[in-house]
């Protein structure tokens, strides 16, 4: 994994260290992760990496509750602190995704990201119980930034190359020259149009 000084010098410099709150590259991110979201609503929700909320704040609108895990105590404090006014529906914890592990049902989880920190045997472990979660039912999506980063273990195109061999092909698809954002599908899920009758079931 990325060495867990890199976080500590990246918040120590501030409480929005990658510009989350004022980039547009990350306002379009996030509306793009959001937009592609194939059902309307989603009971309980996961976000693994989940920094200072930004995005917690847009997944909130589209779900019922939310649980946010993320490495660094201080991003988890002010997560908490954006997400204030969702009350009990949004849960923030500290966790270390190398030896963390879901305790409850998702109907969403979500990895922006986050991944590619993860050296082959933790990358390995969070996209097997991600496998199990999607085959009970969650939609899975990952987000990754494309760029080469030296601070990261392995690019985002690399990342979801291994996603798409722990749980085979995606049902949508976006990639531009900057990120790339992929959804698995629950068995059985099928895509808006039909959900909604607009076109005949595969």
């Amino acid at each position: 994994m990325t060495d867990p000084a890199y976080f500590d010098a990246m918040y120590a410099a501030g409480d929005d260290p990658w510009g989350f709150d004022h980039l547009w590259y990350e306002q379009r991110k996030r509306d793009l992760t959001v937009a592609v979201l194939p059902r309307r609503r989603y009971d309980h929700a996961l976000e693994v990496g989940s920094s200072t909320g930004v995005l917690s704040a847009a997944l909130i609108a589209r779900c019922e509750r939310l649980t946010c895990v993320e490495l660094h105590p201080r991003a988890v404090d002010v997560a908490r602190r954006r997400l204030a006014a969702a009350g009990d529906r949004v849960r923030v914890e500290v966790g270390d995704i190398r030896r963390w592990r879901p305790t409850e049902a998702h109907d969403l989880v979500v990895l922006s990201e986050v991944l590619y920190y993860l050296d082959d045997r933790d990358l390995a472990s969070v996209t097997s119980w991600s496998r199990t979660m999607r085959d009970a039912g969650a939609t899975v999506v990952a987000v990754d930034f494309r760029h080469p980063v030296p601070e990261h273990v392995r690019s985002g195109d690399e990342v979801h190359a291994v996603l798409h061999d722990a749980l085979g092909a995606s049902m949508a698809t976006y990639r531009d020259d900057d990120m790339v954002i992929e959804v698995f599908a629950a068995p059985g899920e099928q895509s808006v149009a039909v959900t909604e009758g607009l076109a005949p079931p595969p």
